[in-house]
């Protein structure tokens, strides 16, 4: 049992890492919505709008492919076990697993911006702070932990990747033929902060009486409030020593600058009751500076041998403590370097969808595929999700949309659900992606209830408000004629 604990410590410390950018795919068909042209240019929302600073889009994304209940907790004579328990194989548990353990964590929150109409022309600008953060684990991580064999295990190497920048952005979208409409968006960027980090040598030894974890790696880190002049002059240096927050030095060294645009096409037929669309978002780069970029080496890891208690207490020289080989839980001032400038790309997104209306287009039916392909240390790495959806749109100021997103193990009763107000003088659009209504009561055996999902693997909120412009005139709804006419 002291085995079990310190590896499942060590395994969800190393999940932790990440605490959160996706767009709510809910909203992809909801034509009021503005977050639409987050997802492709050339689909517009319905009026002008004017954002509010901090208020008009707020989104928090959690995505994985293998984090949920179900992959770690079964039923087993109508009580609830663990994976690590006896009758759960290992073959059971580890084959619930893909083979590489994706996460992908982000934010995006809209400082400022506006939307509005010239004719059939559709113009939209504003800015953006956005956080991207990208975790590759191997899933030899758990089957370490099921097997709990002695002898030396590698547990694979992981690769971490965070982006921070700011984006101010362009846009347009015209209907270049009657049935092809055709979007653009350039973006400066503007980079805060980045890490990468590629854990190399991740190992566990497990004897009779001892447990042993070793860990090494290389990082790199860019942001604009380190001096990694220090460095020239040699000796030992700490991280914290680097760091130089006047504001003159920030702004004499800031570099971190780059660019990137998203195309997208919309196409009707049937009269317009089917709609294709199709867009790449993301597209670009940011080159970091060279003064703002240090690197270094991570090593460390701990050891436990058991808990001796005697006449004295305890023995603390027997719980868990740092590696002998090194003396140390966790250092990442080893081998401190400067850096060269050095470019990092985007999480691009590649975005499909397929809308058929119905009764006016007071109904749609809709298909989204999204597939990001998330950038690692270890190289690039694609996750693909496919969203069904149903849109209601019983009035021209009342959008609603339920949802359910397949692939990545997304099982039945996880569902996104959205809706929009857009009438003439604002905008408020609330949605919630992957609302799990299958759970298990935490707080079993006793009279309270707190309830965990058991198969969502992700999370998306999304929510804003702004205020609208009236109407342009090709998209107002058409006027009954008088009836002596």
């Amino acid at each position: 049992m002291k085995k079990i604990a310190i590896l499942l410590v060590a395994a969800f410390a190393l999940l932790g890492v990440n605490t959160s950018n996706a767009q709510s795919r809910t909203s992809y068909f909801m034509e009021g919505s503005y977050f639409r042209t987050e997802f492709n240019p050339a689909l517009t929302p319905t009026r002008g709008y004017i954002m509010i600073p901090g208020l008009s889009g707020i989104n928090l994304n959690l995505g994985t492919n293998f984090l949920s209940l179900d992959n770690f907790i079964y039923e087993r004579n109508g009580q609830l076990v663990t994976a690590l328990h006896s009758s759960v194989s290992a073959e059971e548990f580890i084959g619930n697993l893909p083979k590489n353990l994706k996460t992908t964590v982000g934010s995006n929150i809209s400082l400022f911006g506006a939307g509005f109409y010239t004719k059939k022309m559709f113009w939209n600008f504003g800015a953006n702070l956005r956080v991207d953060n990208n975790l590759v684990l191997s899933r030899n991580i758990f089957e370490t932990v099921k097997s709990l064999g002695n002898g030396e295990h590698n547990l694979g190497s992981t690769g971490f990747n965070s982006n921070s920048y700011v984006e101010a952005y362009f846009g347009t979208s015209f209907p270049l033929l009657e049935w092809l409409t055709v979007g653009v968006k350039g973006k400066l960027l503007v980079g805060l902060a980045n890490v990468n980090a590629e854990f190399t040598d991740l190992s566990l030894l497990l004897e009779e009486d001892i447990v042993r974890a070793n860990l090494k790696g290389v990082w790199n880190a860019n942001c604009p409030v380190i001096d990694n002049r220090i460095l020239a002059n040699g000796g030992d240096v700490n991280v914290a020593d680097l760091l130089n927050t006047d504001p003159n030095y920030i702004t004499q060294n800031f570099g971190n600058f780059g660019a990137a645009i998203d195309m997208g096409v919309e196409m009707r037929f049937l009269n317009k009751h089917l709609k294709v669309s199709a867009a790449v978002t993301d597209l670009g780069f940011i080159k970091w500076s060279s003064a703002n970029h240090i690197g270094g080496e991570v090593t460390g890891g701990f050891e436990f041998t058991g808990v001796t208690v005697g006449a004295e207490g305890v023995n603390s020289d027997d719980i868990i403590r740092p590696t002998e080989s090194n003396g140390e839980w966790l250092n990442y001032d080893k081998g401190l370097t400067k850096g060269e400038g050095y470019p990092t790309r985007l999480t691009c997104s590649i975005n499909v969808g397929a809308e058929y209306n119905m009764l006016k287009n007071k109904i749609a039916f809709g298909l989204f595929s999204q597939t990001k392909v998330l950038n690692t240390s270890t190289g690039s790495v694609p996750y693909s999700e496919i969203t069904a959806s149903v849109n209601l749109r019983p009035m021209n100021w009342l959008s609603a949309t339920v949802s359910h997103t397949l692939l990545n193990g997304n099982g039945a009763g996880v569902f996104g659900a959205a809706i929009n107000f857009h009438p003439a003088l604002f905008n408020f659009y609330l949605g919630v992606d992957f609302i799990d209504t299958n759970y298990v009561n935490a707080m079993a055996g006793t009279d309270q209830f707190f309830p965990i999902p058991r198969n969502a693997k992700s999370l998306n909120v999304y929510a804003g408000l702004a205020f609208n412009f009236a109407r342009p005139k090709h998209l107002r709804p058409e006027k009954k004629a008088p009836r002596w006419k």
